[in-house]
């Protein structure tokens, strides 16, 4: 099981009358908790209970916003790629996208630094790919494979341009991306082992720059 933090946005309980919370902040705290809790136990292991109490809010509450749980495990599956796909923009925003060598950076760094700050990400899939069903399929049709398609562009771009080395981009797609979220998933490990604390912005960004070396040093040629 993936060692996850804590959902850092919890509110722990306090006596007397709760102070009133308001609905972009509930619906923050809800997505936060369900996220991290469906990633830590799967969806059939995470009570709506259990995700109120995480986000200090009263159970109904969950009931009134979301409906089901089915439709907050959605609604927290398209949060999470949301976020991903805003950071993806972002950093795209910034690099010409008919440089592939530049766009596979930039998409190994966004990915990064998204992993960092939503560690429970690659637990939330996979716990989805392990209990397979509609929700997978739903997971895999409206986020993972759109996200897949345009993400894996440059691979291709690269080695058909002769500037990568004759890999199979998919290959090095899951490569990648899997060097670039996993290891967020399993924080504890760094900080006992190492003395990282991954969730720092500063570390971060030194994996995004080492895991970039490897990938230009390992399996693209030189310009």
């Amino acid at each position: 099981m993936p060692d996850l933090p804590a959902n850092p946005s919890a509110t722990p309980a306090r006596p007397g009358r709760p102070a009133k919370i308001a609905p972009d902040e509930q619906r923050r705290r809800i997505l936060d908790a369900a996220a991290a809790r469906f990633a830590r136990h799967g969806f059939e292991g995470a009570s709506l209970r259990d995700i109120a109490a995480d986000a200090g809010l009263a159970h109904a509450v969950i009931r009134h916003v979301f409906g089901s749980k089915d439709d907050l495990w959605d609604a927290a599956a398209a949060d999470l790629f949301g976020q991903m796909n805003d950071a993806m923009l972002q950093a795209l925003g910034k690099v010409d996208m008919n440089n592939p060598r530049a766009r596979m950076e930039a998409q190994v760094r966004a990915t990064v630094l998204t992993a960092s700050r939503i560690p429970w990400l690659a637990a939330f899939v996979m716990q989805a790919g392990l209990a397979g069903g509609e929700r997978y399929e739903r997971l895999v049709e409206q986020h993972l494979r759109p996200a897949y398609a345009f993400t894996l562009e440059p691979f291709f771009q690269l080695r058909e341009a002769g500037r990568a080395h004759a890999f199979d981009p998919h290959f090095l797609f899951m490569l990648s991306t899997n060097a670039a979220i996993g290891p967020f998933a399993q924080s504890a490990n760094a900080r006992a082992l190492a003395g990282m604390e991954l969730s720092d912005p500063d570390t971060a960004e030194r994996y995004a720059d080492t895991l970039i070396a490897v990938l230009k040093h390992g399996a693209l040629r030189r310009a």
